[in-house]
């Protein structure tokens, strides 16, 4: 199998992923009435965020179709490939909001963050609410919470994690700060797609 065919096998398989997440999330999200606040830009400047290389495969072939694999490149390297992701775009006038400038393109995690659940010791799905949603609605997210716990489903982080790292148990499993994810997948398909 020619492996730049491999590489675009496993990014379908991914965008497929991020749909089912992304419906999952909307029907959650219609069910309880949970939302980010608008603007709200807060998870994405946390500098510790990590995620596979794997779930930076679609983002680094559509900036290599863009012909802006090394301007990403260079600005990861300004980085030190470290930090706050080198695709958030905070907002001028208001601190906490901003926006992703690839949000298409996202990773799983991007996707999920305060709309999935983490299971509890005994199994059961516990929402993950970020800090945002739990100061500014609180009595939505009790309400999402007991709902939960009645049987509402939604996404839940390990078992879409599973879903990604079966897709290439070598890149889906090594959890990378974001921005050194990003250099490795655009390093893999840029080398693969030099020489097929």
């Amino acid at each position: 199998m020619d492996i730049l065919n491999g590489f675009e096998s496993s990014i379908e398989q991914l965008m497929g992923i991020y749909a089912e997440i992304d419906a999952q999330i909307s029907t959650f999200q219609a069910a309880t009435g949970l939302q980010c606040p608008s603007g709200c830009g807060k998870c994405c400047t946390n500098p510790e965020v990590e995620t596979t290389p794997l779930e930076m495969l679609p983002l680094a072939w559509e900036l290599l179709e863009r012909g802006e694999a090394n301007l990403w490149l260079d600005r990861t390297a300004e980085k030190n490939e470290q930090g706050v992701c080198v695709f958030y775009q905070p907002d001028r006038i208001v601190p906490e909001n901003g926006r992703c400038s690839v949000y298409t393109w996202r990773p799983a995690l991007c996707r999920l963050f305060g709309f999935a659940a983490v299971r509890t010791k005994q199994g059961k799905p516990e929402l993950a609410a970020c800090v945002r949603h739990k100061e500014i609605f609180p009595e939505i997210v009790e309400t999402a919470q007991t709902s939960i716990e009645q049987g509402l489903a939604l996404p839940i982080f390990a078992d879409f994690a599973q879903q990604i790292a079966n897709i290439d148990p070598e890149l889906g499993r090594s959890r990378l700060p974001i921005n050194q994810a990003l250099r490795v997948a655009i390093e893999k398909l840029g080398l693969f797609r030099q020489f097929s």
